[in-house]
């Protein structure tokens, strides 16, 4: 599931619509007066990676928090909530022997699952994917924030909403995990009112197992992957003997760009490590001038590192 925002015209053509014509010059002088309470936004810069180049950093960042390729745990506990949906569709059918062997088949996975993993809490049955890449530029999303404020202190709240609700450029994935330590004595319950003859309550214990299925929330904004990606190009590119200084200080602009597009849409809620990476930006362009060798005092290797856990922290 992917979804694209068009930036400033569509997320503004909401409000437009919402709003009566002859109400027009009055939302627009609202606008600039709030934009003058905001300030001025982030100059622009010239960006030199396009959207495809980023969407390999974006796949590799998915693939890295799923794992989905060749992951036997995955598979194994999606077998056991398969038996159990087995064992519900025999015991409707009347099929009560084919859902005592549904539900020996899950014990059995499910024992064996714990087994093998003892510290496994959570066993992950399957994943939910969602891209929202938001097009718009700083200066825009100041404009509709500010727009956002004025609305609310009117109290137009559902205005607010759909105003706020495509600022966000983030990877958004659900995990719904097994929760693996409880499931095999659920299961060794409903077995045992089976065997009593106590079908419908082995039938209700069951569905209820099922709904025990645990939904994890990630957001991974994307600016901070661009960031990632950027500084990554940065390091392979001084590692050259002869590299392009003016390439290299535009990288650190367009790094310096995507951190305060984060910063702008919130994520990390101001938090100050914020500063300290616009900071190791700047450090980074002063060694490039005066050294030309940022290795030296492992200046990037210690500005990826921190942003790859400070991506982790908030997302």
């Amino acid at each position: 599931m992917k979804t694209l925002k068009f930036g400033l015209l569509t997320l503004l053509a909401v409000l437009v619509l919402s709003c009566n014509k002859d109400k027009k010059e009055d939302k627009d002088l609202a606008m600039n007066n709030e934009m003058e309470v905001v300030g001025e936004a982030a100059p622009e810069v010239s960006h030199y990676f396009n959207k495809a180049q980023f969407q390999t950093a974006f796949d590799e960042e998915i693939q890295r928090n799923i794992r989905l390729s060749s992951d036997e745990l995955m598979q194994d506990a999606l077998d056991v909530v398969n038996a159990t949906k087995q064992a519900i569709t025999f015991i409707a059918d009347s099929s009560y022997a084919k859902a005592k062997s549904s539900i020996e088949l899950g014990i059995g996975k499910a024992e064996a699952l714990t087994a093998l993993n003892p510290e496994l809490s959570l066993a992950p049955v399957d994943f939910k994917i969602g891209t929202n890449d938001l097009v718009a530029d700083i200066s825009s999303i100041k404009k509709i924030k500010a727009l956002a404020k004025r609305s609310l202190e009117e109290g137009k709240i559902q205005e607010t909403i759909e105003l706020l609700d495509g600022l966000k450029s983030e990877i958004e994935i659900d995990t719904y995990s097994l929760p693996i330590a409880t499931y095999p004595v659920a299961l060794k319950k409903a077995l045992v009112l089976a065997k009593d003859g106590d079908y419908e309550a082995a039938s209700t214990l069951l569905n209820a197992t099922l709904n025990t299925i645990v939904v994890e929330q990630k957001r991974i904004p994307l600016p901070l992957i661009r960031t990632e990606f950027i500084l990554q190009k940065l390091d392979e590119m001084i590692q050259e003997e002869d590299f392009d200084m003016e390439l290299a200080n535009q990288l650190l602009d367009n790094a310096t760009y995507e951190l305060t597009f984060a910063e702008t849409l919130g994520y990390g809620k101001k938090d100050k490590e914020f500063k300290e990476l616009h900071d190791a930006i700047k450090q980074i362009g002063k060694v490039i001038v005066d050294t030309s060798n940022t290795d030296e005092k492992g200046l990037l290797k210690n500005l990826r590192a921190k942003l790859d856990k400070f991506k982790e922290r908030i997302s």
